[in-house]
């Protein structure tokens, strides 16, 4: 087991673009000190630079980070693409092991409505619409107990206040036993 009743754990996942990382920075804002933010993109491009592929060394390394942060007393948020495929096994470990409240969200938005929000990002030039096309993957739910879709039409602070929300409405030991929802 992981951590204990107080920490709490927030997965934001989604397709580039949908807004995950925005709205993991002002999850954690709102969060407070003692809640660490555990980035895909910066362990994965920044720290490692290594590409996403199978068996990667970022997977066991994010969840090396969230768990340790965990044992320390912090409560962690999680955000990245994180493909199913590759990811699955690990989030879905460590959700089963972490003994406080886990809130998983996944944001459904659909891949032109990314490629229009990606146009205004400042990375915009890092990447190609046909490089976020070989990411794209439909519908990558982690498929746990009381995983939060979210739709396009909801917007950052809704989100945000729905996640925190989540939060409050759940028992330590595991996630919403109310089934898949939809924000």
């Amino acid at each position: 087991m992981t951590a204990h009743d107080s920490t709490r754990l927030v997965i934001v996942r989604g397709p580039s673009g949908s807004g995950k990382t925005t709205i993991a920075r002002d999850l954690r804002e709102r969060m407070g000190r003692g809640t660490a933010l555990v980035e895909q993109d910066y362990v994965r491009r920044k720290l490692l630079w290594e590409k996403d592929t199978p068996g990667a060394v970022n997977i066991s390394m994010i969840d090396t980070l969230s768990r340790h942060a965990l044992d320390s007393g912090y409560s962690v948020v999680v955000e990245g693409i994180m493909h199913e495929a590759r990811y699955g096994d690990m989030l879905r470990k460590l959700v089963a092991d972490h003994q406080g409240i886990s809130v998983v969200a996944y944001l459904d938005v659909p891949f032109d409505e990314t490629l229009r929000r990606h146009a205004g990002r400042p990375q915009a030039a890092e990447f190609t619409p046909e490089l976020m096309a070989q990411w794209w993957a439909k519908d990558d739910r982690l498929r746990v107990a009381g995983e939060i879709v979210i739709r396009p039409q909801s917007t950052a602070q809704e989100i945000v206040d729905r996640l925190l929300t989540a939060q409050l409405e759940l028992v330590p030991g595991g996630v919403c036993r109310r089934g898949d929802r939809s924000v």
